[in-house]
Formats: C-alpha cells, sequence, structure tokens
C-alpha cells in the first residue's frame, strides 16, 4: 500500500469518522437527557449513548496525540479487515430488519451488552492509550490490565456491545452483519499479533499464557 493510502486509511479516514460520531453521539446524550425522568429505558438509553460518546472521544482523543508508528503491517487484507470491523455495524442503518423486538427480557439483556462492552473497551482503552491504532502498527506492548486477561479486551468488548445492538433484531440480516463484524475482527487480531511478534521478542510468551478473546475459553 503506498504512503498516501497508509495516511488515507491509517490516520485522515479514522479521524473523520470519530469527528463525526462524537458529534453524533453528544446529539443523541442532549436528547437522552431531555427525557430523563419518563421511564427506566430512557435512563439506560443515555447511559448507553454516554459511555458510546466517551468510547468515540477517547479513540479520537488518542489519534490525536499518539506517536509514530515503530512497525505495522498495511498490506490489503489487512486493512480491508480493519476497516470493515471498525465500521461495519453502522451498516445496520441500511440493511432491512424485522420488526424490532419489544420482549422486555431482549431489551435488557441489549441494554446490558452495550454497556457491558462500551465499559470493557474504554476500560481497555484506558490501558492502551496513544498506542491505540485501526490498521495493524506497533507503538507500544501492552500486558497489564485487561491485557492480563485476553489479548485483545478492546474488541471483546466492541464485539459484546455489537451483540446488544443487533439482539432485538437478530433474527433477520442484521445478524449476517454481525457475522461479518465479528469475522473481521477475528482476521484483526491475526494481523496485529503478527506486527507484535515481529516487534516484541516477549510477546510469544505473552501471548502462549494469554487467550486471545475470552478468558479460560479462547
Amino acid at each position: 500500500m503506498t504512503a498516501r493510502l497508509s495516511f488515507f486509511f491509517g490516520r485522515a479516514l479514522p479521524l473523520g469518522v470519530f469527528s463525526f460520531l462524537v458529534a453524533i453521539q453528544a446529539e443523541l446524550a442532549l436528547a437522552g437527557l431531555g427525557r430523563m425522568g419518563q421511564d427506566w429505558s430512557t435512563a439506560v438509553y443515555l447511559v448507553n449513548r454516554l459511555l458510546t460518546l466517551a468510547f468515540f472521544s477517547f479513540l479520537l482523543i488518542m489519534y490525536m496525540v499518539r506517536g509514530r508508528a515503530v512497525a505495522r503491517d498495511h498490506n490489503p487484507v489487512a486493512v480491508a479487515a480493519a476497516m470493515v470491523g471498525s465500521f461495519v455495524l453502522f451498516a445496520l442503518v441500511l440493511v432491512p430488519s424485522p420488526a424490532r423486538s419489544e420482549n422486555l427480557a431482549v431489551l435488557t439483556a441489549s441494554n446490558l451488552c452495550l454497556a457491558a462492552g462500551m465499559g470493557e473497551a474504554i476500560y481497555a482503552l484506558a490501558y492502551l492509550r496513544h498506542r491505540f491504532s485501526i490498521v495493524p502498527e506497533a507503538r507500544g506492548l501492552v500486558t497489564s490490565g485487561p491485557y492480563r486477561l485476553v489479548r485483545h479486551p478492546i474488541y471483546l468488548g466492541e464485539i459484546l456491545a455489537g451483540f446488544g445492538l443487533v439482539l432485538p433484531t437478530i433474527a433477520g440480516p442484521p445478524a449476517f452483519v454481525f457475522i461479518l463484524f465479528v469475522a473481521a475482527e477475528l482476521v484483526r487480531t491475526v494481523y496485529e499479533e503478527g506486527v507484535l511478534r515481529r516487534t516484541y521478542p516477549e510477546y510469544a510468551a505473552y501471548a502462549a499464557r494469554t487467550r486471545r478473546l475470552i478468558p479460560l475459553a479462547f
């Protein structure tokens, strides 16, 4: 991939998208504040909007202050997986969906997954900080905090939140979007770990004792 394309996909595009998402989530959070007190669901909605706003704001700030990568893998497959994993869930607004479930248990599980996933992703970002990137790049090795449990805690949080997002309409096309999202996240882990293994000799020992995505399982 050329230097110009690497800059576009690795920095310019994410900065533009994250700025847009911060603005959208801020607007939704303000709308949620205006509906506070109506019922419990509005409070849960507001919490999820605030968590999502914090997540994208964190990403935007990290992209603005991070330093230069010491190693990278910008081959087309790695970049494509990174773009799909980062942004494909936004395609849910474009695909036809069945009627949204009104079952209280389903909606409660959806909101809990969203909140837990966003909380986990923010917690992991607090440890990764300026080392974060969309496409596979190395800016330092983190093995503390949530990284003691799994090698990719941000993706774990995003997958959990994504499941919560599609759960009320999961019987239809949104399920295929979610499957594509999870597949892209798994491909991303392979390319990212390849960069880290080549850059940090201690990564092999860390990977041998730490699960990829699910503590004690996978």
